[in-house]
């Protein structure tokens, strides 16, 4: 689903309106990682089982990481998140690439090629890596305390609008942004704290309308 064609853009409004409506801190987190979890499947199909690899790994890590006091177990743990998001990234993107270059050396020595294994790369996979395993480092490092629930956890990894063209976000960043906007549903104010402001508006506009600019005559001209 492209930033630019109108599914995503009726799939924006939709989005948009049920936030709205939704005044559950629960049924919004719920909400919000479902779409986030449709976005990525309109895009990847079955791929989305490695998104929702990843989340379930460095969360129950981070966790395990924080509550225990001994140093070797937490490089221990540390570890497996490094081998199991590096190693899953590396497959994908370099799989296909080593084979090719062994089989550019079999060819020297005469031997049979093997046969490219036609990876498909998912989309966002480079993003949603280095995000949970930066949050995992964070809390290894105790720079940051571990996600309260899973559903943070998992809308700070899948939140749709960054998965599939970034930027990398760091969990101390978005996670006290989210609770910061989630508690306000709490409040008497609520619908007066989330109307559109005018002048806003018109800069959220301006930028969106300079980035398709850019998206629609440079980027997608000057691809390969």
């Amino acid at each position: 689903m492209l930033f630019n064609s109108i599914d995503f853009l009726v799939f924006f409004a939709f989005v948009i309106t049920v936030s709205v409506i939704i005044k559950n801190r629960n049924f919004s987190y719920v909400f919000l990682v479902a779409v986030s979890y449709f976005f990525f499947y309109f895009s990847n199909n079955f791929l989305i089982s490695l998104l929702i690899f990843s989340t379930v790994l460095d969360f129950y890590l981070a966790k395990e990481i924080w509550s225990t006091d001994s140093k070797s177990k937490k490089k221990k743990l540390l570890l497996i998140s490094i081998i199991g998001n590096l190693g899953l990234l590396g497959f994908f993107k370099y799989a296909d690439f080593g084979i090719s270059q062994f089989n550019d050396l079999f060819k020297l020595i005469g031997l049979n090629e093997i046969p490219l294994l036609e990876i498909v790369l998912p989309v966002g996979i480079s993003f949603y890596t280095f995000q949970t395993l930066g949050y995992t480092i964070d809390v290894y490092r105790g720079q940051l305390a571990p996600a309260k629930s899973f559903k943070e956890f998992a809308l700070f990894v899948a939140f749709f609008p960054q998965l599939v063209a970034g930027p990398i976000l760091r969990a101390s960043n978005f996670l006290p942004q989210i609770r910061e906007k989630f508690s306000q549903l709490d409040t008497k104010n609520y619908l007066k704290q989330i109307l559109i402001q005018r002048t806003n508006l018109k800069i959220g506009l301006t930028l969106m309308s300079f980035g398709f600019f850019k998206k629609m005559f440079f980027a997608d001209n000057i691809a390969p």
